[in-house]
């Protein structure tokens, strides 16, 4: 900073430097705090370190274990000192700042995390650790099915920041089995789910060299380097080792998701010696200049992230006058479902690529006999994003039809198709025969058999596909999947059941979402 700099700001009100400094970063209050007298009592004084605290530090502070080591006569003693790790919720958590941006973290203790078996005590055995932050930690002693689950809301994280979890963790001495296979890891919010495998042990030198010998042929089809993809363990400062789990965005400050962490590994060899400490959600967003953040959230640079007729879309939502100061407001709030064409459809943006989604309603849907109340009844249903959704009272023919046009679509783009439905309690039927679902563009047409209601299997054939892992607390029936290669083509999506001569009820359709994916898709071309 040049002295004609320092001086113009020096010229301005001691409160005005304040509120200022208080939309920088503690970093750069720091810095500010050495260029002059003048500007480091600014950058030290109360208004600005308030600014640094999260919104919720009163209640974070409230929750300590021991708050009197708290001792602090400024904002900036209280943010330093909440920048050490401040045990909470009965010492079952772990508090801290990042000393650079203010951002939280969180350790989560064993205790608190799902653990299969964990209460059997010929498996897992819980006793101190000397270098645990918690009074306890969990010893695998003996297992094959391994499965670790951690939850936490996005709402007591810091907002628009992306996170990474971990499992914090040691290997005894007398460890065994944990590098036999690799874990599935896992972090998932609402409907998007970041996976991967992760080793739990090292694999030692001896080991190494049998399974080049062994698998080498294969490891040239495979690629070079195969082996050492698949992650391990890394050393922590706190003596701890940690495996990354994933990573997830935290949303707006009014976003209240649930984040789930898993690690699973259910292979049939015996496993033993992982000691647990807790998962961990720690910050992983860099920490940038003010300068380099305003060009970030600058209109020129969110316009790029927006589907190509945005505007187009935007003219037909049902409440058109989003309020938005800037693009990426806009943008913020597109990816949140917002209904369109007078109510009969719901349009978001996937907030990791900026893809286009619909949900089409159950009345945009083409349902045989679904104007018959004899068959059929239309009311609102709790949850439901629309006014009203579709009961089946009780049929043979099952048939639910919905059509796009992959125009519509982002281009160049692998999409699912799913029905999203609920079951009566006083369903029936539902279960007695597999129904066929497809979804169909041009000449491309991906089909499969799927149960509606709860069977894992039938005579090893059809499997059901409702899963309970909407956010919204729907199900959800995969019907099938299809890439947009940017021609406009209509996309024919299905469910039938119609083989059948039984009756059947207690279907509530809710509509047809259509929504990027990732992975290839279930059924076959």
């Amino acid at each position: 900073m040049n002295h004609m700099a320092c001086s113009n700001i020096e010229s301005l009100p001691y409160d005005c430097v304040s509120e200022i400094l208080s939309r920088t970063s503690p970093l750069e209050a720091c810095r500010f705090s050495l260029v002059s007298h003048t500007l480091g009592s600014c950058a030290d004084s109360d208004t600005v370190w308030r600014s640094f605290l999260p919104s919720d530090y009163e209640d974070i502070v409230s929750r300590a274990v021991n708050p009197f080591t708290l001792n602090f006569s400024s904002y900036k003693q209280l943010f330093y000192a909440l920048c050490h790790p401040l045990l909470i919720d009965q010492g079952n958590k772990s508090f801290k700042l990042d000393k650079s941006s203010g951002k939280k973290s969180y350790i989560i203790s064993a205790r608190e995390l799902s653990i299969a078996w964990s209460s059997d005590p010929r498996m897992w055995s819980w006793r101190p650790i000397p270098e645990s932050r918690f009074a306890e930690a969990a010893e695998l002693r003996i297992v094959t099915w391994l499965e670790i689950e951690g939850k936490i809301r996005t709402r007591i994280l810091t907002p628009n920041t992306t996170y990474a979890a971990y499992l914090v963790m040691n290997v005894s001495h007398r460890a065994y089995g944990l590098d036999s296979a690799p874990s599935e890891v896992s972090v998932t919010v609402g409907n998007n789910v970041h996976r991967g495998k992760a080793y739990l042990g090292h694999k030692d030198e001896n080991k190494r060299k049998m399974e080049t010998l062994f698998y080498g042929n294969r490891t040239e089809v495979l690629g070079n380097g195969v082996f050492q993809e698949i992650p391990v363990p890394s050393k922590r400062e706190d003596g701890w080792t940690e495996i990354e789990l994933g990573e997830f965005f935290s949303g707006e400050s009014e976003s209240d998701e649930e984040i789930k962490m898993s690690v699973r590994e259910v292979g049939y060899q015996l496993k033993g010696g992982l000691v647990l400490e807790g998962i961990e959600d720690v910050c992983r967003s860099s920490l940038v200049s003010s300068i380099v953040q305003s060009m970030a959230d600058s209109d020129a640079v969110w316009e790029k992230f927006f589907p190509f007729n945005h505007q187009e879309i935007v003219s037909r939502l049902v409440a058109p006058s989003l309020l938005c100061s800037s693009k990426k407001e806009l943008f913020v709030k597109l990816c949140k479902p917002q209904p369109i064409d007078d109510g009969n459809k719901m349009f978001s943006i996937e907030k990791t690529t900026g893809k286009i989604c619909y949900l089409l309603s159950a009345r945009q849907l083409s349902i045989t006999w679904g104007n018959s109340p004899l068959y059929w009844s239309w009311k609102p249903i709790q949850g439901s994003r629309f006014e009203e959704a579709a009961e089946l009272r009780t049929i043979c023919w099952l048939e639910i039809k919905g059509s796009i046009n992959s125009g519509m679509l982002s281009p160049k783009t692998l999409y699912g198709a799913y029905l999203k439905v609920k079951i009566a309690d006083r369903a029936y039927g539902l279960d007695s025969l597999p129904s066929e679902v497809s979804v169909e563009v041009g000449n491309r047409k991906s089909r499969g058999t799927v149960y509606i209601h709860s069977r894992c299997k039938r005579n090893g054939k059809a499997s059901c596909h409702c899963h309970c892992n909407r956010e919204d607390e729907w199900l959800e029936i995969e019907l099938g999947s299809f890439y947009n290669d940017s021609n406009e083509e209509e996309v024919r999506m299905c469910l039938m059941e119609v083989k059948g001569v039984h009756l059947k009820g207690g279907l509530i359709v809710d509509g047809i979402e259509i929504r990027p994916r990732q992975e290839a898709s279930t059924y076959g071309p």
